[in-house]
């Protein structure tokens, strides 16, 4: 039993270490940057919801395999899609991309000078674990409502400051009972 314990103590510490180090180093690197899975396109790797990683990447940093994000024009937003096939033309680099759940690649090749960066990834106990947060990304949209603001904002932060003041008068209030007493003494 005791063995079960310890190997699971050091499951969670790796799994948490791992975790750590998607969160961590990235908030060092000022280049990179998290977004919000929007679609469906990408699952089962990535699901609707989830806050992916990307990382800066030049194009000779990019494979076919690598999740790599790009600047859509016609959308204009950002893209998430595994990247399919590199083409060189012209003296320029483009990326042919699809996501994960659709059954046909996309029906354009992004360029070079659109391209974000990466979703970084490891390998563990044999499986592939991406730079994400699963389902955190809800908060974030449901922060950006107005009721989600009042929730989980504005209503705590004046719990907060209803503390504070709360301690402070306590704290005068002691204060000036410790005078008295010192004064009747």
């Amino acid at each position: 039993m005791d063995k079960d314990r310890l190997f699971n103590r050091l499951l969670l510490a790796v799994v948490s270490l791992v975790v750590l180090s998607f969160i961590i180093i990235p908030l060092a690197d000022k280049s990179s940057r998290w977004y919000i899975v929007a679609s469906g396109s990408m699952e089962p790797t990535l699901k609707v919801g989830d806050m992916v990683f990307v990382s800066h990447a030049s194009m000779n940093e990019i494979k076919i395999g690598d999740i790599i994000s790009f600047n859509n024009e016609e959308r204009n937003y950002a893209i998430t899609h595994r990247c399919v096939d590199i083409l060189h033309q012209s003296n320029t680099t483009y990326f042919k991309t699809k996501g994960d759940a659709n059954e046909e690649n996309d029906s354009f090749f992004t360029p070079e000078n659109a391209l974000i960066g990466k979703v970084p990834y490891t390998k563990l106990f044999g499986h592939v674990l991406y730079a994400k947060i699963p389902r955190i990304g809800y908060l974030s949209y449901f922060t950006h409502t107005k009721i989600g603001f009042l929730l989980l904002i504005l209503f705590p932060s004046c719990a907060l400051i209803g503390i504070e003041i709360y301690n402070i008068a306590s704290v005068l209030k002691n204060g000036n009972a410790e005078k008295e007493k010192k004064k009747d003494a």
